[in-house]
């Protein structure tokens, strides 16, 4: 009996114990979704309004496959970052997606990052989010939520994603958070996403559900801003563990729960730049 019970829980530890990997279906969403954030940085998609959205270095075949199209475009220079991307819709997979460049420079932009806080309580109690990341949103929030409601008219029944990369994922996230609080049925696809707010604000966005963050390894952007000065990440997380420029598959994918877990791209000792570069695809190869 009592040999039968230590068995009982060797088997249930092991089970805690084993990742959550996805499904060949997340998988397929992930990679989609990866290559609309690769497609913000080809210069292309950025003054075509109206044409197919395509990658020259040939890190979006998804997009490009589905005849992806473009319906608005925007650019906006603050103090802040260079705020861009583009609103586009995908017939053949029924969907809207608005995707946020990243940074042209990393180095310049992580050497640049500033680590204040706002106050933003219209979105939740106690909610603070990274002062240049909001205002970024807030520049181009008007025009585009404009854009997306014409859109939204045009294409109904089909589903609303917000996605980018680096610090366009910053601005993806916050700026879904925005427009799920003022009543849109979205979903956030981010990948490399720095630390956008406090933990009140993660556990809010947490609580809106729809929300797939991915990190790569021991990609140094997740871990920005630090947790000391406040900032915290959403759960859950979606945890790439296969090295750069490789296959990824449904079991270099892991699925990790909890705000701030360490499971995962936090718990590593060393970061590095170039996990950075590559979320399924080469993420920034456009530049």
């Amino acid at each position: 009996m009592l040999s039968s019970l230590w068995s009982l829980l060797a088997i249930t530890a092991l089970t805690a114990a084993a990742p959550a990997h996805v499904s060949s279906g997340v998988l397929n969403q992930l990679t989609l979704f990866a290559e609309y954030a690769a497609a913000s940085y080809c210069a292309n998609n950025i003054n075509s309004t109206g044409g197919l959205l395509t990658c020259a270095e040939g890190n979006c075949p998804a997009v490009q496959s589905a005849g992806a199209t473009s319906l608005y475009e925007f650019e906006d220079s603050t103090e802040w970052g260079d705020v861009a991307g583009f609103l586009s819709v995908d017939d053949t997979n029924k969907l809207l997606v608005v995707s946020f460049r990243g940074s042209r420079s990393l180095s310049t932009w992580i050497a640049n990052l500033d680590y204040g806080l706002t106050d933003v309580s219209d979105l939740c109690d106690g909610c603070e989010a990274h002062g240049g990341f909001w205002k970024s949103w807030n520049s181009v929030a008007d025009d585009l939520t404009a854009q997306i409601d014409a859109a939204r008219k045009t294409y109904s029944g089909y589903t609303l994603v917000m996605t980018g990369h680096s610090f366009g994922a910053a601005v993806a996230a916050l700026g879904g958070t925005a427009l799920r609080n003022a009543g849109y049925d979205l979903d956030i696809y981010n990948f490399g996403q720095p630390r956008v707010g406090n933990e009140a604000l993660s556990a809010y966005m947490t609580d809106q559900g729809s929300l797939w963050r991915v990190t790569h390894t021991n990609d140094i952007v997740p871990r920005l801003p630090p947790t000391s000065f406040g900032f915290s990440h959403a759960s859950p997380e979606y945890w790439i563990t296969s090295g750069n420029d490789v296959t990824v598959t449904t079991s270099d994918v892991e699925e990790i729960s909890g705000i701030d877990s360490k499971a995962g791209n936090a718990g590593q000792a060393i970061t590095e730049v170039e996990p950075h570069n590559w979320y399924i695809v080469n993420i920034d190869g456009c530049q």
